[in-house]
């Protein structure tokens, strides 16, 4: 039963992040495609005004250049933002339904006892995946990566173009603006992920009679934080505990805790050199695990 339950946990937390990681390497390709599409204007530009490997334009030419550009920009972020939000919500209501109904399964099965599997609805899913936090929901945060996305294109090529840039160096920075870009949506989907993982097993430990206590898990690695490193394996109340992600990129999950059930075995997320896979080992907190896997 111990053994059960926790891997149990595990296992919907691991297929959760595997839909992440699909959802991400599709909208990936998507900021692939946005990124080409302005390296192409890019190219145009250059073609036309540049001169010795810098642009050369003047004041008239830069301001019918910027302002042809902007549309294009803002059309572009649109279009790349739409997209973003209708997969990332596909992905949180398949996470969501999916966490919820496995743990309620898992629990179920290890205790025999019966939950009422019918509940779940459409529209509960909704306004679990669109409760905000600290008051911006994640389509907000969407839009608000992109227009940063938006805003430091413009000012970037916008800069060039005044102060004559090295086409190459230009090149160069819209890369990195894209790469930044990319970078926050893919640590949006890996918050936003666990958080609809963690919202549908809440809502199944808070009415589930069998689940006495919750515990904190924290993840077995280098760089986990301080405070998810002292919550680890520490139990609280169902009905009041810290809740995951503690922060973004947080891979922390809660164990529900029921009559007869301990924590024994744990899962190190650093693979062994010699065999190339993550070891179990036996329980312990993080900050003890630490203070032996990495002494001074």
């Amino acid at each position: 039963m111990n053994k059960d339950l926790q891997n149990g946990i595990y296992d919907i937390q691991n297929n959760a992040l595997k839909s992440a990681k699909t959802s991400k390497k599709k909208l990936l390709l998507e900021y692939k495609k946005a990124l080409t599409e302005t390296q192409k204007e890019l190219a145009y530009i250059t073609k036309k005004y540049e001169l010795d490997g810098v642009l050369n334009i003047s004041s008239k030419q830069r301001y019918s250049v910027l302002k042809s550009l902007e549309k294009q920009l803002v059309k572009q972020a649109n279009e790349l933002g739409q997209l973003n939000i209708d997969k990332t919500t596909d992905l949180l209501k398949n996470v969501y339904s999916e966490s919820w109904y496995k743990t309620a399964y898992l629990i179920d099965r290890g205790i025999s006892i019966n939950l009422d599997f019918s509940i779940l609805r459409s529209e509960m899913i909704e306004a679990a995946i669109n409760t905000p936090i600290d008051k911006i929901t994640f389509s907000d945060r969407i839009w608000k990566n992109q227009k940063s996305l938006t805003d430091r294109l413009y000012k970037d090529i916008s800069k060039a173009l005044v102060n004559g840039k090295s086409t190459e160096k230009l090149a160069r920075q819209i890369k990195k603006d894209f790469g930044v870009s990319a970078y926050e949506a893919s640590r949006l989907i890996n918050t936003e992920t666990a958080r609809a993982m963690s919202m549908a097993q809440t809502e199944i430990y808070n009415n589930s009679d069998v689940v006495e206590k919750v515990m904190f898990d924290a993840t077995l690695e280098k760089n986990t934080c301080d405070i998810c490193g002292s919550l680890d394996g520490q139990y609280f109340s169902k009905d009041n505990y810290p809740q995951v992600p503690q922060h973004p990129n947080c891979r922390c999950c809660i164990i529900p805790v029921v009559v007869g059930w301990q924590a024994t075995r744990k899962l190190e997320n650093i693979k062994d050199k010699s065999t190339n896979k993550k070891t179990i080992i036996d329980y312990s907190t993080y900050d003890s695990w630490k203070k032996s896997k990495f002494k001074a």
